[in-house]
């Protein structure tokens, strides 16, 4: 896990172009979605590589200690 972390802007970079990428090609596959939609997933793609950082796994270890104790 500590080989990922190390790598931390070029992985999560590459996971976001990769996934602005998926969403072009699905918005030129289907005419039906909406900008808004595409913009609104692409917000929640963002949460989600954040949550897969190291200061995010730090604060989720304090947050399992807090609720031992």
């Amino acid at each position: 896990m500590d080989f990922f972390l190390k790598l931390f802007p070029f992985l999560h970079l590459t996971i976001l172009i990769a996934g602005i990428i998926v969403l072009l090609i699905a918005k030129r596959k289907y005419r039906s979605l909406r900008n808004s939609d595409i913009i609104l997933i692409f917000i929640l793609l963002c949460i989600l590589v954040a949550l897969f950082t190291e200061p995010a796994f730090d604060l989720v270890k304090r947050f399992i200690n807090f609720i031992q104790v």
